[in-house]
């Protein structure tokens, strides 16, 4: 496709002689291996980009020469045509690589022209990637046309693939659409499948879900969302707001649970057994889950990551095991950089294991990583404060550290976030108890804090820190003192399990979210004496 432009006519003349001249170049365009020989005054007059290089002392004037990276030749060699010529090819399939260096070159009316073309082109399958280029780049009245199709051809639009990677005005247009022919099961799928491929407008869920009409939502529908939905069942909100209209429907909380306990198990190292055993959340029964030793293997702490259970031991050994496999055997890891203790604070973030402080032995700011697909560890940014025995729960894409000992080994209410991405540090409202060795879950945008011990006792409070407003809240006691404990949520339960010998004599509790309720479990730490305990997925 040719298009002409408007040039004017003596600087296209004078700009056609010296072309046809072939004599005089002194700037060269290199991209790649394909050289363009050009005139300083004719790119000058034609672009602001070209202008703003040859007026300062920049490496490109002084060598007349510049070297373009990540853009196509061809769309280079169309731009210098329209400066010279006042027309432009776009080359086939490469519309949105021409749009790149037209933009980068500053040519403001091939990037008009450039508009119009892809407005009179607009269809129901190329919708979403036009939009996406008129919003990255800018292109205000090409973004406002957009917006108009899609309001005619809302139906059509969201079946075409890739229509989650849209903009949020496009979601908020398709939930108010009342015309639209798309039911409100579609527009609560599409508002789910938008938030996961949008994670940072989590904030705007709650939101986006009052806009669609639950009541027109049949229960087998929330019921799946319910039950096998990752954002719906990881925020607490979202899951009384869903569990409401179940209830009026008479779903019952044993079903729901039932569910959970058969795509989560809560794995338990038994000490006496020497074997890891599972945990039924309903029925309290502990069973067999795979045969793999572990005591000779000392003080370890344990973490799930993906299909393999990671243990991290006192003496800087890691070893891991495939849970999914009954017959597969602790495989050796490389060891720890550092040590962190008896039982080294650890958890998993986003495919990586960190560790962070010590444990028992004595309190330590070193912060180690492991990455366990090249099968390394790496040291970040130290804490400012040296700390035992925290406990450890990833958020958002963040460590955050709950509590622990200082250097005095006194137990600290302290409350910080690490985020890996930035090593950056930050200090947070601390816990209203001192407290160190309790069991600590996330559950949505809140992190609850179940127990621990101080000096001289083992604790039954329970708080719970709101990621969004920055607050401690007091939840209802635990019946019996649990110091060293995992927390595990399984369904809307969160169970606290005392861990190592010493905890033994306590019983298993569970939480009930939804009514502030705890509820001893009938299975007791005497029955498996848990060394640890995590959550698996089937």
């Amino acid at each position: 496709m040719t298009r002409s432009i408007y040039f004017d006519p003596r600087q296209h003349a004078t700009s056609q002689q010296m072309k046809q001249d072939g004599v005089c170049h002194d700037f060269i365009i290199q991209v790649e291996n394909d050289e363009y020989h050009t005139h300083q005054k004719t790119l000058s007059d034609a672009s602001d980009y070209f202008r703003a290089m040859f007026r300062h002392d920049t490496k490109e004037s002084r060598e007349r020469r510049v070297i373009l990276k990540g853009v196509d030749s061809e769309c280079v060699q169309n731009c210098i045509k329209f400066i010279y010529d006042g027309e432009y090819e776009i080359p086939k399939g490469k519309m949105y690589d021409f749009l790149h260096v037209a933009v980068m070159m500053l040519l403001d009316d091939v990037k008009k022209s450039l508009c119009d073309v892809m407005t009179e082109s607009l269809t129901v399958s190329n919708y979403v990637s036009t939009k996406h280029v008129a919003d990255m780049y800018g292109l205000d009245d090409l973004s406002a046309k957009c917006r108009s199709y899609f309001r005619r051809n809302v139906s059509e639009i969201f079946n075409q693939p890739g229509f989650e990677n849209t903009e949020m005005s496009d979601l908020r247009d398709l939930l108010k659409a009342k015309e639209s022919g798309i039911c409100e099961e579609d527009k609560l799928t599409f508002t789910l499948m938008w938030i996961e491929n949008n994670p940072r407008m989590k904030y705007m869920l709650r939101q986006c879900i009052d806009m669609v009409n639950l009541d027109h939502v049949s229960t087998a529908f929330l019921q799946n969302l319910l039950n096998t939905h990752p954002i719906i069942s990881n925020d607490i909100e979202l899951y009384k707001l869903i569990n409401g209209h179940l209830m009026s429907h008479h779903m019952t909380m044993v079903r729901r649970n039932e569910y959970f306990n058969n795509t989560k198990r809560m794995i338990l190292f038994d000490y006496d057994a020497n074997c890891i055993r599972s945990l039924h959340s309903i029925t309290g029964k502990i069973s067999k889950f795979h045969a793999a030793k572990f005591r000779h293997l000392g003080y370890f702490s344990a973490i799930l990551l993906e299909s393999h259970i990671y243990i991290v031991c006192k003496d800087k050994s890691v070893r891991r095991i495939n849970f999914r496999d009954n017959d597969s055997k602790w495989e050796r890891m490389k060891d720890m950089i550092s040590g962190h203790g008896i039982w080294p604070p650890s958890v998993a973030l986003l495919g990586s294991i960190f560790v962070i402080g010590g444990s028992m032995s004595g309190s330590s700011n070193i912060v180690d990583g492991f990455n366990p697909s090249s099968n390394r560890w790496f040291q970040l940014k130290n804490k400012p404060t040296a700390v035992s025995d925290p406990s450890l729960v990833s958020l958002n894409g963040s460590v955050y550290c709950v509590g622990g000992k200082g250097p005095d080994c006194v137990a600290t209410s302290s409350f910080c976030k690490f985020t890996p991405s930035s090593s950056e540090w930050v200090d947070l409202k601390p816990m209203r108890y001192p407290k160190w060795g309790s069991g600590v879950v996330a559950f949505g945008q809140k992190i609850f804090a179940i127990g621990g011990c101080t000096l001289r006792k083992k604790l039954t409070n329970v708080e719970c820190y709101d990621v969004t407003s920055s607050q401690w809240t007091s939840l209802s006691h635990m019946n019996n003192c649990h110091g060293w404990n995992s927390a595990l949520r399984v369904g809307s339960w969160i169970f606290s399990v005392p861990v190592f010998k010493s905890m033994s004599s306590d019983p298993i509790e569970k939480y009930d979210l939804l009514n502030d309720i705890w509820q001893s479990n009938e299975s007791r730490v005497d029955q498996c004496r848990a060394y640890a305990a995590i959550l698996v997925s089937q």
